[in-house]
């Protein structure tokens, strides 16, 4: 009888075990983008559904990015942990273990600043219920402003007098176009766009096409850092509006897990 009752036992284990294996899935983060600069993880994450079990895989180059587990405060704020909590493989594999909110950040420079960073709400493998509403939840796709519009990011344009009236949101995104290595598109604070101070040049953004999605409210500075464009009024001020109030859609997903064969 006991031998029958250890029996039993073991095969219930066998088939959760094998009916959690055969639902897993492995998230890509940012797909063939991997872990990086210029580029909208929660875009990325939306309408994606992630469950206990599932696998996240960071993959970036070892050295410029490193990824931090963290919470919705230090998210928000992007407060940079200590170094030795980093994961810095450059093919970092986090095991979705428990169900809720997961924040994940990049600690490197202000890559986080800049919108390194990625949300998601994770599900039991049984979930007849929506999910609860996130404290930091994704806002829809806002809008695209080509900064200058026809005329791009280039010298003798006003940039004021181009945002005057404008008014941006957080998730709306500015796009940057200039020829590549005439321009470039540095993210500073209010000093240094004052005085054209220059940052350090692997913060430049210099692809001739560089798009920012608007993370947060508040001020933000963009100036050109070659030569002395920034002095010759190649800059950008705009003030960053909180998005109106977003009630989440309806949660209408649904993944069920497959019998074991």
């Amino acid at each position: 009888m006991a031998t029958n009752k250890w029996g039993v036992i073991f095969v219930t284990a066998t088939i959760a075990a094998l009916a959690t294996s055969v639902s897993a899935k492995l998230f890509t983060v940012g797909d063939e983008k991997g872990w990086t600069l210029n580029f909208d993880y929660q875009a990325w994450a939306k309408d994606k559904v992630f469950v206990v079990g599932d696998q996240l895989v960071f993959k970036y180059a070892t050295g410029k990015h490193n990824v931090f587990r963290v919470n919705g405060t230090v998210f928000q704020q992007c407060i940079i942990p200590p170094t030795n909590e980093a994961l810095t493989s450059g093919y970092d594999v986090i095991t979705l273990a428990t169900p809720g909110r997961k924040w994940y950040i990049c600690g490197v420079g202000k890559h986080c600043e800049y919108g390194l960073k990625l949300f998601i709400n994770v599900l039991s493998q049984s979930y007849p219920s929506p999910p609860p509403p996130p404290s930091v939840y994704p806002a829809p796709s806002g809008k695209v402003f080509v900064v200058g519009d026809d005329k791009g990011w280039t010298l003798n344009f006003d940039y004021q007098a181009w945002a005057m009236g404008k008014k941006f949101y957080v998730g709306d995104k500015l796009v940057f176009r200039y020829p590549k290595g005439i321009h470039n598109v540095f993210r500073v604070d209010g000093t240094s766009f004052q005085q054209c101070i220059i940052p350090a040049a692997y913060e430049a953004l210099t692809s001739g096409y560089d798009v920012i999605t608007l993370q947060t409210p508040g001020r933000k500075w963009y100036i050109c850092g070659v030569g002395k464009h920034c002095q010759m009024g190649l800059k950008l001020f705009i003030n960053v509006l909180p998005y109106p109030t977003y009630v989440p859609p309806p949660y209408h997903g649904t993944r069920k897990l497959a019998p074991p064969s």
